[in-house]
Formats: structure tokens, C-alpha cells, sequence
């Protein structure tokens, strides 16, 4: 049953457009990342060199694959993740809206599995183009820059993916509990803010999701450490199984 109702879900973004808008924003920043990091500072110094610029020396060091990779997941934490809410915030909830969730529960779907069916689609076509998405960043990376260590891109890469995880938990929650798209962003948007601020406090970092960006900075410039992040890690599971389980209570009590 959860098979059928995830080929009904692909069909709906097949049909809507919103899977190619995913899978070429995230090829698009894959290739352009290195591409930009490559040849940014060669920009710069062609300005640099206007005649309206005379005078005024800038000293950039050489980009490296550190500089491909930091504005790949820069990418990735800023703009990819606000197109993955606005593709998925309403899944749930504009079914709702349009009564077609109340279809579906009349013709005896269980609710657990529509739920679940929506959150496996999700979390199977983000991770499948995420990871198209890392290999051409991979390529293009070694291309222009000739080597990078597969250790530490990998394993920041294995970062964003439990964030997303527990981003994908977070839209499935707010968009159970939300009659409506604006409603299921204004509820994403109030927990986000709440774990953002929980960011003031330096000893709050290991047991907030927020804090996985910059591990992922950390891992890229620096090593890998999967110690330090083990707790962090942890808790953004948690988490995830919280909300997921919530938004499935949630959405079985209430009447459509």
C-alpha cells in the first residue's frame, strides 16, 4: 500500500513540475559551486584592475577544493533548503484543503501509511538528487582543482543528509498540523526560529540540528571527527522520530 501511494506521489510531482524544479536547482548548484569558487577571485581582480578602481590592491589567496565544497553546502543550507520547504511544506496540508485527504481516508487508507508514504517519497527523491547533486560538485571539484579528499566531503555531505532528515520531519509535522499551506509555514517557521535561537547558547550546540552546518564547515576546512558530532547526531534523530510520530498522532485525530 505505502509502494502504491509513493507512485501516486511521484506522479503528482511529475505532473506539477516540482521534480524537475528540485533535480535541476540541485544539478545547477552542483556544477556552478566549484565553477564559481574556481574563478571568483580572477573576477575580482579584473575589477580590481577598472580604471574606476586605481589604487586599490586586494590579496586573495588561491581557491582550493575547500572553497568549492564551502560554497556547495553554502548553497545547500541557504537556497536549496528554502526550494525543499516550499516544495514540500503543503504535502499534507493542501490535501487537506482541497479535500482530497478525505478521499483518500473514505476509500480506507490507513492514515499512518499516507503519512508515512509522503514522507518516504520525500526523503528518497531530496537524498537520490542530493546525491546527483554531490557527485557533480565531486566531479567538477577534481576537474578544475585536480584533488580533493573524499573523507571530508563525504562525511559533511552524510551531515546534511541527517539534517535533511530532520528538515523532512519538521515539514511533515507542520503540514499535518496546518489546514493550509500558510499555516503549515507558519508553524515550520516558528520551531525553526525557536531551534535557531537555541544557537545563542554555545553550551545548546550539541543537542541542536542547527549546529550541523557548521560542523559541516568544520569537517571541510579542518578533519573529520565523528566523535564531536556523534551527540549532536543523536539528538537530531531524536528529534526527527518526535515530530514525524507527532505529526502522525496528530493528523489520526483529527476529523476530515
Amino acid at each position: 500500500m505505502i509502494w502504491k501511494l509513493m507512485k501516486k506521489e511521484l506522479k503528482e510531482f511529475l505532473k506539477t513540475g516540482k521534480i524537475y524544479v528540485l533535480l535541476f536547482s540541485l544539478l545547477f548548484f552542483g556544477i556552478s559551486s566549484p565553477i564559481i569558487a574556481k574563478f571568483t577571485p580572477e573576477i575580482i581582480e579584473s575589477l580590481v584592475k577598472n580604471q574606476e578602481m586605481q589604487g586599490l590592491i586586494i590579496q586573495l589567496p588561491p581557491p582550493t577544493w575547500k572553497d568549492a565544497f564551502m560554497q556547495f553546502f553554502k548553497n545547500l543550507n541557504q537556497i536549496v533548503f528554502l526550494i525543499i520547504v516550499l516544495l514540500f511544506i503543503g504535502s499534507i496540508s493542501e490535501e487537506k484543503n482541497k479535500n482530497t485527504a478525505s478521499i483518500f481516508i473514505a476509500l480506507g487508507i490507513d492514515r499512518k501509511k499516507w503519512i508515512l508514504s509522503k514522507f518516504l517519497f520525500q526523503i528518497i527523491i531530496t537524498y537520490t538528487f542530493l546525491l546527483v547533486s554531490f557527485i557533480a560538485c565531486t566531479y567538477y571539484t577534481y576537474f578544475l582543482f585536480s584533488k580533493f579528499p573524499i573523507q571530508n566531503s563525504l562525511s559533511a555531505m552524510l551531515l546534511y543528509f541527517i539534517y535533511i532528515f530532520f528538515i523532512l520531519s519538521l515539514i511533515i509535522f507542520s503540514s499535518s498540523l496546518g489546514n493550509n499551506f500558510i499555516q503549515s509555514a507558519g508553524i515550520f517557521l516558528g520551531i525553526f526560529i525557536i531551534f535557531n535561537l537555541l544557537s545563542i547558547f554555545p553550551n545548546m550546540d550539541p543537542y541542536n540540528p542547527m549546529s550541523l552546518s557548521s560542523l559541516q564547515n568544520e569537517w571541510i576546512l579542518k578533519s573529520v571527527i565523528w566523535k564531536d558530532a556523534l551527540k549532536n547526531i543523536t539528538f537530531t534523530l531524536i528529534y526527527s522520530f518526535i515530530l514525524l510520530i507527532s505529526g502522525i498522532i496528530s493528523f489520526e485525530r483529527q476529523e476530515l
